[in-house]
């Protein structure tokens, strides 16, 4: 019995791992695991070595000397990157990969202030916890269902449906099916044994309450991470004596604001300002997966001497309701939208769970001889 529930156990962890690095991949922030591509931290971790990823959201306060997960702005075209904290400024932090000669601020890349970093690597004892070729697997697995999912979609007329877009259906289909059969297969253990769920993890079964709180907790902390990570206030600023070549005090003035998604869910940008004088040409930039969404800010040019500054707000949301629904949870207040979306996600995972597990004291009848879904599920793929 202590040796089925350790396999159980384990089995539990496996599934928790699987669904933090999902979850890390659809919401562009990475949770509980993360992996680097390139030998620029070398000997700490070589390219194709995973980490262990603890969320900015839930971190202790950066110190020098802590590998951090920042948003590049120039770094080799942008984008997530894993490099090491070398100086703590007044400006924000000083980076470098331990195999570079050079700071990245020694080249374009502007110092990481903290509304940038998404992550800091797991160390103990001032060593990075260091997962093996976890990057390098993924990377095997994620090349293989790239030529899937392109004939997959050659059959089903999605080719003007992205590649990243693709990937994060069809992980989403995978994680539900490797639910299914897990939960298939522990129920039908517990039936076997004529065993009571009661405790967390007894020789009584596992209780459904501590599966859903893991859950939950992977889920959101990368999902709410997400949202108020890019969430936040931009300055345009317009100077009377420095306007571009032919524009004088009184003249509109174009400026182009683009939001970026490192994601693999499409999210929705609100845009907001109170400056009597500026004008959006959109409030609402619906921004697909790995894509970016742009919007342009007509501000009146002031005379010499004087400065016009417009603040905006951004407020992201993940687009997984009709788009009229979160405007009008977010005219209520954005938080009251936030809010939406974690009930949303508790309501799921209790669903699922409740489906799978059951919750507290319940007897489960013993399986008869039929068969298994996981069985069914193997014959179907011979």
């Amino acid at each position: 019995m202590l040796r089925r529930t350790a396999a159980d156990v384990l089995a539990i962890l496996a599934v928790l791992a699987v669904i933090a690095l999902v979850v890390g991949q659809l919401t562009g922030q990475p949770v509980l695991l993360g992996y680097v591509t390139s030998g620029s931290m070398a000997p700490t971790l070589e390219a194709g070595d995973g980490f262990v990823a603890v969320p900015a959201i839930i971190s202790d306060d950066i110190e020098s000397g802590d590998v951090i997960v920042f948003d590049a702005i120039e770094l080799q075209g942008g984008g997530l990157t894993t490099h090491r904290v070398v100086e703590i400024t007044e400006d924000g932090y000083i980076t470098r990969g331990d195999n570079n000669p050079f700071r990245d601020q020694e080249g374009e890349e502007p110092v990481v202030t903290d509304d940038r970093v998404v992550a800091t690597a797991l160390q103990i004892n001032g060593q990075v916890v260091r997962v093996p070729g976890l990057g390098t697997g993924i990377e095997a697995v994620r090349d293989s269902g790239e030529k899937v999912q392109a004939a997959v979609a050659g059959v089903l007329g999605l080719e003007a449906t992205g590649p990243q877009t693709l990937s994060g259906v069809f992980i989403s289909i995978g994680l539900l099916l490797f639910l299914i059969v897990f939960a298939d297969d522990i129920r039908g253990r517990q039936g076997r044994d004529r065993t009571r769920n009661r405790s967390r993890f007894g020789d009584q079964g596992i209780d459904g309450r501590w599966v859903a709180l893991g859950l939950v907790f992977l889920i959101l902390v990368p999902a709410n991470a997400a949202l108020y990570a890019p969430t936040g206030t931009q300055q345009v600023v317009l100077d009377g004596d420095d306007l571009s070549g032919g524009t004088t005090a009184g003249d509109p003035v174009e400026t182009q604001l683009t939001a970026e998604n490192n994601g693999l869910i499409t999210m929705l940008v609100f845009l907001e300002t109170s400056h009597p004088d500026a004008e959006l040409s959109r409030t609402e930039l619906p921004t697909p997966s790995g894509g970016s969404a742009m919007a342009t800010l007509t501000v009146t040019a002031p005379p010499p001497g004087e400065q016009t500054v417009v603040t905006i707000s951004e407020h992201w949301y993940f687009l997984v309701v009709p788009p009229a629904v979160i405007a009008w949870l977010h005219s209520i207040h954005p938080l009251v939208a936030v809010g939406a979306f974690n009930v949303l996600v508790i309501g799921s995972v209790l669903t699922l769970v409740g489906a799978a597990f059951g919750f507290g004291q319940r007897r489960v009848r013993p399986r008869r001889r039929d068969v298994s879904l996981r069985l069914l599920i193997k014959r179907l793929l011979r």
